[in-house]
């Protein structure tokens, strides 16, 4: 019987680590990427889809697609990074405001890492792309016909104007006037969305024109008919920016008496210019309320 030891084992050599792209590729792959997205957006733009989700949707799966398929780390924020530069390159090509960025950032970094994330996780598991059908549906919105969701919407503000109706009717019939110390709401007072700064017209019989003037253009506005307690006008033309966000068709002032005093009610009906409708319809509903509150207490 050998009673002695067993001789050890000779080490064995560590797993081999799978190669990481290298500072070099990274910003390869990077520069790549932005070129891609900034493609994507030069595409929407040639076609006339700048307004549906083929932009604010299609372009950041695209890059999440592109650099969650892509082994290795710090992928999530290498996401982010294109994002951000692709996003400001946007909205320098297409001459958009921080506004604009702002209000879209949220949905564009949302949408692109919940496809990563799901990309990644897919990838890992050897998986398919379940998330393809949802993306599909979600593009289609604005791109063909009869594919939008609810795009025309109404803004309204109601508030008591003056102490009598007749007070508010003479006040109306002199035209709108445009304080620029008028209380504005929270949101208009943070991010400064355009409203109008002067305004000028007279008259409330059918045919009387009153213009408002932004800070990029004026919107031109015809009483179509009126009664002894209301009024309805139509837009004539637009010349700003805000038609591209939304377009107004027309709307309706109407005021009673009441305990407190003459109460007016303004309602503005428009058209929801950008999908996809789960984003911009509540976004572009807040800010047309926050306008219609403004323009209804420059004209008491």
């Amino acid at each position: 019987m050998n009673d002695a030891w067993p001789s050890p084992l000779p080490p064995q050599p560590d797993p081999p680590v799978p190669a990481q792209p290298g500072r070099g590729r990274t910003l390869a792959l990077s520069a790549v990427v932005v070129a891609v997205g900034l493609a994507g957006v030069g595409i929407a733009a040639v076609t006339d889809r700048l307004d549906t989700a083929v932009l604010f949707v299609g372009v950041p799966c695209l890059l999440a697609f592109a650099i969650g398929s892509v082994r290795g780390k710090g992928g999530g924020g290498q996401l982010f990074q294109v994002l951000t530069v692709v996003l400001l390159l946007a909205a320098a090509l297409l001459q958009e405001g921080a506004i604009c960025v702002l209000l879209t950032a949220p949905l564009v970094y949302g949408i692109a890492g919940l496809v990563y994330a799901g990309v990644a996780y897919e990838r890992r598991s050897s998986g398919s792309l379940v998330l393809l059908p949802v993306v599909a549906l979600v593009l289609v919105e604005g791109v063909l016909p009869g594919t939008r969701i609810h795009p025309d919407q109404q803004a309204g503000a109601e508030r008591v104007v003056a102490a009598r109706c007749t007070d508010f009717e003479a006040a109306l019939a002199r035209g709108p006037r445009i304080d620029p110390g008028t209380d504005r709401p929270l949101l208009l007072r943070v991010l400064r969305y355009p409203t109008p700064t002067a305004a000028h017209g007279a008259g409330l019989a059918p045919g009387d024109r009153w213009t408002f003037t932004l800070a990029d253009g004026e919107v031109r506005t015809r009483v179509t008919a009126r009664d002894a307690s209301s009024l309805n006008f139509a837009l004539e033309e637009d010349t700003t920016k805000l038609k591209r966000w939304a377009a107004v068709r027309g709307g309706a002032l109407a005021w009673r008496e009441g305990p407190d005093g003459c109460r007016a009610t303004l309602t503005i009906d428009y058209e929801r210019r950008l999908d996809p409708a789960f984003w911009f319809g509540p976004v572009t509903a807040a800010f047309m309320d926050a306008g219609a509150s403004t323009l209804l207490a420059g004209l008491d």
